[in-house]
C-alpha cells in the first residue's frame, strides 16, 4: 500500500499557494548542510554549481548570410569566477531565450591556453564548435565571441536572453532584457545585474528535465529530438539500446579500432578485456580491472570507472593509471562519444534499453528512454560487512514521489559479523534486545539513478518492528517482478535469511510523505530526530564514504531501518525504485574515534513565500567545541533556487528574532543553485572548530525561494497535493 500524508500545508484547488513547508531536511532546517565531528572522509560526490553573473554587454545577430551572424558577450567587471580548469574538464556555451536558442557548443579542450596571471583563453578562428571563436575566462571576467557559418540560432531573439557558460559541472548565467524590444534575429542590451539564480529548466542544455521529452542540445531535426525538446522522428541507424549503439559507433568503429586484433578482440584481448559484440557488457560491468582496484565500469559512477578514466585521458589529456584509450595511434573519442559513454555508465550501464540523451550523441535512432535501474552491488561477505536493502516501491511513469518505508534486520542470526567484532551497547531501542552493536568504517550506497535523494535512518525508539504503529497494514512483499505471486502478500520480517540478515523483499507500508513527517509510531521523530538519526544517504546513484583513519561509526546488531526516498520517473514506462547499502566493518586500527553527527532541523517550517514573490531565509548554527567540519551540502525542493553558507565568525541569529541576513562575500564558502543535484563540498583537511568564542564556531546559511516571481522562475505553487489538513506547526 502507498499512503498520502500532508506535505506541510494546504490551500483551495486552483488557488495560488505560498511556497514553503515542503523542504526535506538533512540538517539545518531551512535546507540542509552536513557537519560531522570526525576526521576527513574519502568519498565521491556529485558537484553541480550555478552562479549568476553580471552582464556588461550582449550583441546577438542572426542572419541568412553566414558571414553576418554575430554573438558577443562580456560579463560585468570584477565578476567572481572560480578557478576551474576547462582544459581537462571541458566547457560549453548556450544562448537561449523564450523565443529561440543557439545550439549547445561543446568546446574543443585542445583550444584552451592558460593566461598569464590566471585564467584561460579559448581561440578557434574556424568556430568549428558551435561558431565559438574566442573566450576569455579569468581575470575577473568572462568574454565570449562567436559567429560565422557554424553559429546557428533558431527562432527569434525576443525581449530577454540568457547567456550560459559551463565549465565541467559549473554553470555561469547572465540575463539581459532589451527594454526597447528586439527585432527578429537581433538583440542588443547592456548592464544587466547578476540574476539571483539561473533558470530552473533550460531546453538545449543537454540535460532532460521534467517538462521535456528529450534534450540533445543541438538544433538538428529528425535525430529523434526536436529543437523544442520534444521527441521527433529519426533517420539515422536504428539500435534497440544505448549499449548496442556504443558497440557499433565506438567499440566496433574502424576509426577507434577498439576491437582489432592488437587491442580488445575475442581471441587475445589486451588485459583480458573483450569489447566484441555480445561480450563487452560482461567484460566491463562490475569487473575489477587488471592491476587496479577499480571496476572497468562501476554502474552509476563514471569517475570510478577505469574505462571512462582511460577514454577521458585520451580525449582531454587527464592523468590516468596506465595508458589512455584508444591506443596504438587511433584518435581519441570525440566529446560527444565520450559524453554518451558517461551517460550510459551513470544510468547504471544497462545491457539493454535506451539512456536519455545518448541518441543524438551517437548519431543513432533509439527507442524512447527506459526507466533507469542499477544492478545490485556485490555484498561485502561474511567477516567483511553486511548489505541492507530498501525493497522496491512503485514509481509510475511521468511521476514524482517521496516516500518512507521500514525494513527489519537481525545480524545475530547470521555469521556475517564475527563475535569478536561485536560489543555490548545501549543502542537500538526495543528492536535490539541482544544489546550488542558493531563498528563500521566504510559504506557504499547504490540506488537507481532516477533518485533525487535518499536519507536512511536507524530507529532507536521503543516500538517493536511488529507493532501496528508502523503502518495502516501488515508488512508485505514488494518485489521487482510484478508477476511474482508473492508480490503484495503478507510477510514476516522476522523470517530472517541467514545468508542476508533480513527477509528479502519484506517491508512495511510505503507512505508518501516529505522527510517522513507524519510517519511511523508515536515516538518517531522526523528529519533525523533523536529516535531516528540519519546514518546514510545520498543525492546520486553511487556514493562512497570511507571515514578517516581511526574513525568509526556504530549500528545495532538488530534494528529497524527507515528509508526516506525521493525519485522522478520521466519515462513513459512504470518502474520501481530500489537502493542497496553496503556497510564494511572497521578494522582494529580504525576503532579509535567515534564519529558523531551534528544535526539541527529547527527551521523546517520557516519558509513561506507568497505567490509570485521571492524571499531568502537565513539562520545560524553554532558547532560544539572540538567539532571538525568535513562536508557541506544542501537540500531543497523545486522552489529553493539558491543555498549559501558563510564560514565563521558569525553572530548567532534565528529567523524572526532579530537581524538574520546574508553575510560578507569574503566568508562565503558554499553556493548551490540546483535543488535536484546540489553541491557536496568536501573540506580536506577538515575545518577545526576549537575556539572558545561561539562566534568563531558559528556558520550562517541562507536559502532563497522563488514562488513564480518571473517567467523563468519555478512555476507558482497553485495548490497543495495533500488531501489531509496541514500538520501542526506547519504554515497554512
Amino acid at each position: 500500500m502507498q499512503h498520502t500524508r500532508s506535505r506541510g500545508g494546504s490551500c483551495n484547488s486552483g488557488a495560488a499557494c505560498p511556497a514553503g513547508g515542503t523542504t526535506a531536511i538533512l540538517l539545518f532546517g531551512i535546507a540542509a548542510a552536513l557537519l560531522l565531528a570526525a576526521h576527513a572522509p574519502r568519498s565521491a560526490h556529485a558537484h553541480v554549481r550555478q552562479y549568476g553573473i553580471a552582464g556588461k554587454k550582449i550583441v546577438l545577430r542572426s542572419a541568412a548570410k553566414p558571414d553576418r551572424r554575430k554573438f558577443v558577450f562580456k560579463s560585468g567587471d570584477e565578476t567572481i569566477l572560480p578557478a576551474t580548469d576547462p582544459v581537462s574538464t571541458g566547457a560549453a556555451v548556450l544562448v537561449t531565450g523564450a523565443a529561440g536558442r543557439s545550439a549547445l557548443a561543446e568546446l574543443d579542450p585542445a583550444k584552451w591556453q592558460p593566461l598569464a596571471g590566471g585564467g584561460y583563453k579559448y581561440v578557434d578562428r574556424s568556430g568549428a564548435r558551435g561558431g565559438v571563436r574566442k573566450i576569455v575566462f579569468g581575470r575577473g571576467r568572462l568574454t565570449i565571441k562567436a559567429g560565422g557559418p557554424h553559429w546557428a540560432w533558431t527562432g527569434s531573439a525576443g525581449s530577454a536572453i540568457w547567456v550560459l557558460f559551463r565549465v565541467e559541472d559549473e554553470w555561469y548565467c547572465a540575463n539581459f532584457v532589451d527594454a526597447a524590444g528586439a527585432k527578429t534575429g537581433a538583440f542588443v542590451a547592456a548592464n544587466a545585474p547578476p540574476p539571483a539564480s539561473c533558470p530552473a529548466q533550460i531546453c538545449g542544455n543537454g540535460v532532460r528535465e521534467p517538462s521535456e521529452g528529450c534534450d540533445d542540445g543541438n538544433l538538428a531535426s529528425k535525430d529523434s529530438c526536436e529543437t523544442d525538446c520534444t521527441i521527433g522522428s529519426c533517420t539515422g541507424d536504428e539500435f534497440d539500446g544505448t549499449l548496442a549503439a556504443i558497440q557499433h559507433v565506438i567499440f566496433d568503429s574502424p576509426t577507434y579500432a577498439c576491437t582489432n586484433a592488437a587491442c580488445h578482440d575475442r581471441n587475445a584481448p589486451q588485459a583480458g578485456l573483450d569489447l566484441t559484440p555480445g561480450a563487452s557488457h560482461a567484460s566491463l560491468v562490475g569487473v575489477v580491472a587488471a592491476a587496479s582496484v577499480l571496476h572497468r565500469v562501476e554502474p552509476g559512477e563514471p569517475e570510478r570507472s577505469l574505462l571512462y578514466q582511460k577514454l577521458t585521458a585520451a580525449t582531454r589529456g587527464t592523468p590516468v593509471d596506465g595508458s589512455p584509450m584508444p591506443s596504438g595511434g587511433a584518435p581519441p573519442l570525440s566529446e560527444a562519444h565520450l559524453e554518451a559513454v558517461r551517460r550510459w555508465i551513470r544510468a547504471g550501464a544497462p545491457a539493454n534499453g535506451a539512456v536519455e540523451g545518448t541518441a543524438s550523441l551517437l548519431g543513432a535512432c533509439l527507442p524512447e528512454p527506459d526507466p533507469l535501474k542499477i544492478p545490485p552491488p556485490e555484498r561485502p561477505g561474511a567477516g567483511r560487512g553486511v548489505q541492507l536493502r530498501q525493497t522496491a516501491w512503485s514509481l509510475l511513469r511521468q511521476s514524482e514521489d517521496e516516500i518512507c518505508m521500514a525494513t527489519y534486520y537481525d545480524f545475530t542470526r547470521t555469521s556475517l559479523i564475527p563475535e569478536n567484532e561485536q560489543f555490548p551497547c545501549d543502542y537500538g531501542g526495543a528492536n535490539n534486545p541482544s544489546g550488542r552493536c558493531f563498528r563500521y568504517h566504510r559504506q557504499v550506497l547504490v540506488q537507481d539513478p532516477q533518485s533525487h535523494h535518499s536519507l536512511i535512518h536507524i530507529y532507536l525508539g521503543q516500538t517493536r518492528f511488529d507493532d501496528p504503529g508502523w503502518g495502516f497494514g501488515p508488512w508485505t512483499y514488494k518485489l521487482d517482478d510484478p508477476s511474482d505471486p508473492l508480490n503484495g502478500t503478507r510477510c514476516d520480517p522476522a523470517a530472517i535469511d541467514p545468508a542476508l540478515g533480513f527477509n528479502p523483499g519484506c517491508s512495511g507500508d510505503v507512505w508518501s510523505t516529505v522527510a517522513c513527517i507524519g510517519y511511523g509510531p508515536p515516538d518517531w521523530t522526523p528529519a533525523g530526530g533523536p529516535t531516528a538519526p540519519t546514518f546514510s544517504g545520498s543525492q546520486e546513484p553511487y556514493y562512497e564514504q570511507e571515514l578517516a583513519d581511526g574513525v568509526f561509526s556504530v549500528l545495532p546488531m538488530q534494528g529497524v531501518v527507515v528509508w526516506n526516498s525521493h525519485a522522478f520517473n520521466l519515462t513513459p514506462v512504470d518502474s520501481t525504485m530500489n537502493q542497496y547499502l553496503n556497510i564494511e566493518l572497521a578494522a582494529p586500527e580504525d576503532q579509535l574515534y567515534p564519529a558523531q553527527a551534528i544535526f539541527d532541523a529547527g527551521g523546517i517550517f520557516v519558509t513561506n513565500v507568497p505567490p509570485f514573490e521571492r524571499r531568502e531565509y537565513c539562520r545560524t548554527y553554532t558547532a560544539p567545541p572540538g567539532a571538525r567540519l568535513f562536508l557541506l551540502g544542501s537540500h531543497t525542493h523545486r522552489r529553493g533556487v539558491r543555498f549559501r553558507i558563510w564560514e565563521p565568525p558569525n553572530a548567532p541569529c534565528t529567523p524572526g528574532a532579530g537581524p538574520c541576513l546574508p553575510g560578507d562575500q569574503g566568508q562565503l564558502i558554499y553556493t548551490s543553485a540546483d535543488y535536484s543535484d546540489p553541491v557536496q563540498l568536501e573540506l580536506d583537511p577538515p575545518m577545526a572548530l576549537d575556539a572558545g568564542d561561539p562566534r568563531e564556531r558559528t556558520f550562517l546559511y541562507c536559502s532563497l525561494y522563488d514562488n513564480g516571481s518571473t517567467p523563468e522562475s519555478p512555476a507558482v505553487k497553485r495548490q497543495s497535493t495533500s488531501p489531509l489538513p496541514a500538520l501542526p506547526g506547519a504554515p497554512g
